[in-house]
């Protein structure tokens, strides 16, 4: 996650766990900050921080917890572990959903809450939050054996594109205070294919007109025109990511980039062209390798 001049990142060292700090200077060279390992239950898989910088939020896969720390608003260092809290949900009835699985944590559009999303218990909840850590506010719940992942919010903050891991869909959401209500879904592999696959990433394209999801398995990004202000998705086409289990990816701020990391294989990093108007995007020839890439950041 980058604030600025700051980069956060998951670290562990032995059994300690956390998160560290690293200063970006004018080169794009990383120097370390701090770290705060203050914990044995895991390493994280997501990290993000307020908008008003005070705090950072990590989610455990592993463990099905989530953690709160807090910030120095003036150098970007962690201070301390204000709270570790484990989810304790009903869970769903797919093999990977023996118990909760915290995957996503964000804060959300209002700025009220942080959204959770919990993929062993197929759902989404939201916490209210302070120096005290956090507070139940409400929960969300999806169909069984989803395997709720990750959220994409539009930016009227009214909609929010929640994609499900296990059952490879995105559903329109509409977003009211904590609550997360689904209007419509859409699969993001051809509805013939009967391979070994599961959904990742998920992003928005800057102008808000087009929706991308990753397909690991199917290697591919499914690619949905956004319609009505963000209320439905239509699909516009399904393209080869260009290389194997394509777990993240990322669009350039001037939206005409798009750039894949790959997991597995030969972990190419693939770069594509991307068409502002039809939202359709082309393979580049310009790949690179990063090791078992898992983000993509600009």
């Amino acid at each position: 996650m980058r604030n600025n001049e700051v980069l956060y990142g998951i670290n562990k060292e032995g059994e300690q766990c956390g998160v560290a700090s690293l200063k970006i200077d004018d080169n794009g060279e990383l120097h370390l900050l701090n770290k705060c390992l203050s914990s044995k239950a895991g390493t994280g898989c997501y990290v993000s921080i307020s908008e008003d910088k005070r705090y950072l939020f990590e989610a455990v896969y592993g463990a099905g917890i989530i953690r709160m720390y807090e910030l120095n608003t003036h150098t970007g260092e962690i201070i301390r572990l204000i709270q570790e809290l484990a989810h304790d949900f009903p869970t769903g009835t797919h093999e990977r959903q023996d118990h909760p699985h915290a995957h996503y944590i964000n804060q959300t559009p209002d700025g009220k809450y942080v959204a959770v999303t919990d993929l062993g218990a197929d759902r989404i909840v939201t916490y209210k939050f302070d120096d005290n850590g956090f507070e139940f506010y409400k929960e969300s719940l999806f169909k069984d054996s989803d395997g709720t992942r990750h959220i994409e919010f539009h930016d009227n903050g009214k909609f929010a594109y929640v994609v499900h891991e296990l059952s490879n869909t995105v559903s329109v959401a509409e977003y009211n205070d904590g609550k997360f209500e689904e209007l419509e879904r859409h699969l993001t592999i051809p509805e013939n294919f009967d391979g070994d696959t599961k959904l990742a990433a998920v992003r928005l394209s800057h102008d808000q007109q087009f929706l991308y999801v990753s397909n690991r398995g199917h290697d591919s990004i499914a690619i949905f025109k956004v319609l009505d202000n963000g209320q439905h998705l239509e699909l516009v086409t399904i393209t080869e990511s260009g290389g194997q289990f394509p777990r993240d990816f990322n669009i350039a701020s001037s939206d005409d980039l798009l750039v894949c990391a790959h997991e597995q294989g030969d972990s190419v990093v693939t770069v594509f062209e991307r068409n502002k108007e039809t939202g359709k995007i082309t393979l580049c020839d310009n790949t690179r390798v990063a090791s078992e890439g898992v983000c993509v950041i600009f």
